[in-house]
């Protein structure tokens, strides 16, 4: 029983770590924005089937397909960003909310005309499973790549955003906007980077989430539920609660199906339950002040 356990925790933990990727995208875009992109899912899917171009296809090795598939999705990006999200930044948030809608749409649309509706695999090379930990865990070398590039990534945003001129620069921003442009910071320069920065660590995720299951049109709506819910249950623009969240919900989806407390049919379920629930009891998040504090 303990070692089913801790094999559950580990792979509650990978499914965290990638979960907490995206969500970090989510909670920067918020955070200098102002709303949330309902699209950033698709910038999930664009990473894996990318990969699987550069990689399966074109028979390019593991890390060379890799870098190219995060330059083609930071590029896509910052193409969205300019094209659709600058254009409308003054106006009601309301606006680029919808749009987002619109736009996961319509890549969604685009998804299926050139890949189809079939489900296809990132690789056809197969890897073994190794064990670690006293041989109580078993792990695929992507699995343990994945937490460990997870950490280093979420460890180095922190220290960028908290060291850096170009940190400190995003984050006053994202505080006064107003008081940033007299300042003379440019909100379109900010925009790219938090686009790029966002769209970047989403492709990773698409990357690792591609070797853990199949690619199909919808994978990155299924992630940007999890990754949305992650925001929310942390605390909505907090970069540690965008973190802390996508874990707890990671650990619950692996631990509750795994131990048979949910059916796996229910799955899907857990974010939308973890979401209401703590939209119920605590709305503003584990690290969010509580509204009447945020009305004075």
């Amino acid at each position: 029983m303990s070692e089913l356990v801790a094999q559950l925790i580990w792979n509650g933990l990978v499914t965290g770590a990638l979960i907490a990727l995206v969500a970090l995208g989510l909670t920067l875009i918020y955070g200098v924005a102002g709303f949330i992109q309902f699209a950033h899912g698709e910038m999930v899917a664009l990473g894996a089937y990318a990969f699987m171009i550069f990689h399966k296809l074109l028979h390019w090795e593991i890390l060379p397909a890799a870098l190219a598939a995060v330059t083609v999705g930071v590029v896509v990006g910052l193409i969205i960003e300019k094209l659709f999200f600058r254009p409308v930044r003054e106006h009601d948030p309301m606006i680029p909310l919808v749009l987002s809608i619109g736009l996961s749409i319509g890549l969604q649309a685009l998804i299926l005309i050139f890949f189809g509706p079939n489900i296809l695999t990132i690789s056809d090379r197969s890897f073994h499973s190794l064990s670690i930990f006293g041989k109580k865990i078993l792990a695929t070398p992507s699995q343990i790549w994945a937490i460990f590039l997870s950490f280093v990534l979420m460890g180095g945003l922190i220290l960028f955003l908290k060291k850096t001129k170009i940190g400190k620069y995003l984050r006053a921003v994202a505080s006064n906007r107003s008081v940033a442009e007299v300042f003379g910071m440019s909100t379109d320069h900010a925009m790219q980077w938090i686009f790029g920065i966002g769209v970047g660590l989403a492709v990773i995720a698409g990357i690792f989430l591609g070797f853990e299951q199949n690619l199909e049109p919808l994978m990155g709506v299924h992630m940007s539920v999890k990754a949305f819910s992650a925001v929310v249950l942390g605390a909505v623009g907090s970069v540690r609660g965008a973190i802390l969240g996508a874990f707890l919900i990671g650990l619950a989806e692996s631990l509750l199906v795994g131990l048979s407390i949910i059916p796996s049919g229910f799955s899907a379920a857990i974010p939308f339950v973890i979401l209401i629930g703590m939209l119920l009891v605590r709305p503003e998040g584990l690290f969010g002040r509580r509204f009447e504090n945020l009305r004075r």
